[in-house]
């Protein structure tokens, strides 16, 4: 659906979603309600299904494949759940866009998405 998204590993952010979902957030919603510990406990306790972290843990903790880059907005709110699980700290670039170009964006892709 993002026929421009470039390096944006499917297993990543499909498990960014696992993070997100226990907690009622996604992308596009309630992302002031997301907390990065109860994620990372849900994890340690099981309740949230890392088949898809696991395949994108082994790709970002392989030292074959340095330097890698993530550009995920879900990875904005999840980082803090991936940091404990990375063997090394990742560079991080922050990149800004203004907030109407973003709704103006999506209000094109997206049918769903009213201004």
């Amino acid at each position: 659906d993002n026929e421009k998204g470039f390096f944006e590993r499917v297993d990543a952010v499909l498990q960014n979603d696992a993070f997100m979902a226990p907690q009622q957030v996604a992308w596009s919603f309630n992302v002031d309600k997301y907390d990065p510990n109860r994620a990372l406990a849900d994890l340690k306790a099981g309740k949230v299904d890392f088949k898809e972290g696991a395949r994108a843990l082994a790709f970002l903790n392989d030292k074959a494949n340095v330097p890698w880059l993530q550009k995920d907005p879900r990875m904005c709110l999840c980082l803090k759940t991936w940091l404990p699980l990375l063997k090394t700290d990742p560079a991080i670039v922050f990149t800004y866009r203004h907030p109407l170009e973003v709704a103006l964006s999506l209000h094109r892709r997206e049918q769903y998405i009213s201004i």
